[in-house]
């Protein structure tokens, strides 16, 4: 099981913490906008509203190719 697995298994749990932290360490070193899609739904669950609409920013960003 990958880690985005194990952290999409924690979220629907409703272990969001153990999710984020996982997924958090998981961006440092692989920031793909599927990763930083899971984070960003991980942080809407907790209701950190604004740190999931910049990550949610930076993968459209990531999609248009604005860096």
């Amino acid at each position: 099981m990958s880690i985005h697995e194990l952290a999409r298994y924690y979220l629907a749990q409703g272990q969001t913490v153990r999710a984020a932290g996982l997924m958090i360490k998981l961006v440092e070193t692989e920031p793909t906008s599927e990763n930083l899609t899971l984070l960003a739904d991980i942080y809407m669950r907790q209701g950190l509203s604004d740190a999931a609409k910049a990550l949610y920013l930076r993968v459209v960003k990531m999609g248009l190719n604005l860096r």
